[in-house]
């Protein structure tokens, strides 16, 4: 694991996840270093992150543990982020 690449929530989560590294649970934001390529995009993909536009170098997705490990060792990944969970906002 690239622990230079993850933010310090996510860091914290992956070392303290337990159970199957498989299991997509974490909400994950993917920071690129340029638009991915066709590969870039199916290595996205089958980590469980959402493929960005064609114009942009942010995305997200559900990732499993040892996604986050093979996100963090690619080299066209700048950083990866513990995403918090959007709730809809309440009126007064």
């Amino acid at each position: 694991m690239d622990y230079g690449k993850l933010d310090v929530s996510l860091a914290a989560a992956v070392d303290t996840a337990s159970g199957d590294p498989d299991a997509r649970n974490l909400l994950v934001t993917v920071h690129l270093h340029a638009v991915p390529t066709a590969a870039q995009r199916g290595v996205l993909r089958d980590a469980g992150v959402e493929v960005p536009a064609p114009d942009r170098t942010v995305a997200t997705g559900t990732v499993s543990r040892r996604g986050v490990e093979t996100l963090s060792h690619e080299p066209w990944v700048r950083s990866l982020a513990l995403s918090s969970t959007r709730r809809p906002l309440t009126g007064p």
